[in-house]
């Protein structure tokens, strides 16, 4: 009996987003690199990131935002989910020009509307994401921002990695990139990428 109440105890320190709209803010977007997938018998290695937002109305037992994440196979395709998501978001989809010139760390900072709802396992998941109109108030951000790129960490840079818990870096450490161990250094194809989000009526 005792260890069914320890047991108990210990999750109730670990509050999670109710299901329901809440209002949001994107905090961190983490580039995951190539991940291997395994399902149904069979090996994929697909590009995936992660985005994660701070929901100021829902606090921790020490009054800090809670925290929610999504993984995403980095694609705008408007049949993948990372790319109907943001459309969803920006309240309209992506040209394809603007695809071209879309850099997903532009994310970060921007608020939304999440609909949370309880997945099979019975953890809360990001169910869908509609933009916050400008007459919306939503609280100052609270967690620090954090842009992680697999590009920047080859280079040397790894304070952005330095920020992420240790699940995520283990995540991270377990790419494609990184746990064939080649180290791209400064390589770049040195073209311009051109902004296509000039539009005031986007978010992003």
């Amino acid at each position: 009996m005792s260890l069914i109440a320890k047991t108990v105890d210990n999750e109730s320190k670990y509050p999670e987003v109710p299901s329901g709209v809440h209002k949001a803010r994107c905090v961190k977007v983490i580039d995951l690199g190539t991940q291997e997938n395994n399902y149904d018998g069979q090996t994929t290695w697909k590009h995936q990131c992660m985005i994660i937002w701070e929901v100021p109305a829902e606090s921790n037992n020490n009054g800090e935002p809670l925290t929610i994440s999504k993984f995403y196979t980095l694609s705008l395709h408007e049949k993948a989910t990372l790319g109907s998501d943001l459309s969803s978001w920006r309240g309209r989809p992506f040209t394809e020009l603007e695809k071209k010139g879309f850099d997903i760390s532009n994310l970060v900072g921007v608020p939304c509307y999440l609909n949370v709802m309880e997945g099979k396992n019975g953890k809360p998941r990001v169910s869908s994401i509609m933009p916050l109109p400008k007459t919306e108030e939503l609280a100052d951000q609270f967690h620090e921002s954090v842009v992680f790129s697999i590009d920047e960490y080859q280079k040397g840079n790894r304070d952005e990695f330095n920020k992420l818990p240790d699940g995520i870096r283990n995540i991270i450490l377990r790419s494609k990139e990184l746990a064939d161990t080649q180290d791209l250094g400064d390589e770049h194809n040195g073209e311009d990428v051109p902004d296509f989000t000039n539009d005031e009526d986007v978010p992003f």
